[in-house]
């Protein structure tokens, strides 16, 4: 990745509505899943779509255990500032990735192709990253983070399920992590199975439209989601995943 690049902030009403309900839920629970009505103000149609089409150029994510193909991913980070209604962006190098937190992934130094600039500052990752650390500002009190984004497609096809968790039910290890749907096309199952960790009730849900979303306090639940199988030949599930820590 070329040198940081700082942009201007973006404010108002995109970022405002909802947080502070939304974080309460969070507070309580752990989590909350968001439908796309809920989020769709965020960002127009036409951001949606050309951001949509950053998952057009994925790299097959080679990390993959046992060496399966059918995850593609992009990798990359940020340092973001919430200061009121203005969350600012700055894009950061790319770096290696780890999660030990996860026996599987445990030790490992996972290397993914770099997210370009141009998409880790277009408006929709913005609006969806900015409202992000809205919420784990909002919850926490933290301003500035550090943050770690995911574009991710698991490609389901005949005779091949695609894994979206590989590594079954777990934690990732962040602060806060949120969870986004922007494509679901030919395919069934993607069921989502979050766990409290104080023993209350298990929900499953399934993230179906561009939008629907989940934010997680990672300390508070575990979670995984289910094989995706495909309705003919192949189809695809494509998921901006957002890793939330506070900036050191």
């Amino acid at each position: 990745m070329t040198a940081s690049t700082s942009i201007a902030p973006i404010t108002g009403q995109q970022l405002r509505d909802g947080v502070p309900s939304f974080s309460a839920t969070v507070g309580r629970s752990g989590f909350i899943v968001l439908r796309k009505d809920e989020l769709a103000g965020l960002l127009g149609d036409a951001d949606l779509e050309a951001f949509r089409g950053a998952w057009e150029n994925l790299a097959v994510d080679t990390q993959i255990d046992g060496g399966g193909t059918y995850r593609q991913r992009r990798y990359g980070r940020l340092r973001v500032e919430v200061d009121g209604d203005d969350v600012t962006f700055e894009a950061l190098p790319n770096a290696t990735f780890r999660q030990d937190v996860i026996p599987l992934w445990k030790g490992k130094n996972r290397v993914f192709e770099a997210v370009s600039d141009d998409v880790l500052l277009s408006a929709g990752m913005r609006a969806l990253v900015g409202f992000d650390a809205r919420m784990a500002t909002a919850l926490s009190g933290n301003t500035s983070w550090e943050i770690g984004v995911h574009l991710v497609r698991i490609i389901a096809r005949s005779g091949v399920e695609g894994l979206p968790t590989p590594e079954g039910r777990h934690r990732d290890g962040h602060a806060y992590v949120g969870m986004h749907m922007l494509r679901r096309d030919g395919v069934t199952g993607g069921l989502s199975t979050v766990y409290p960790n104080d023993g209350g009730q298990v929900v499953q849900t399934t993230l179906l439209e561009p939008l629907d979303s989940m934010f997680v306090d990672d300390a508070m639940v575990t979670h995984e989601v289910s094989a995706t199988v495909p309705e003919g030949v192949s189809g695809v599930r494509d998921m901006l995943l957002v890793d939330v820590n506070p900036a050191v």
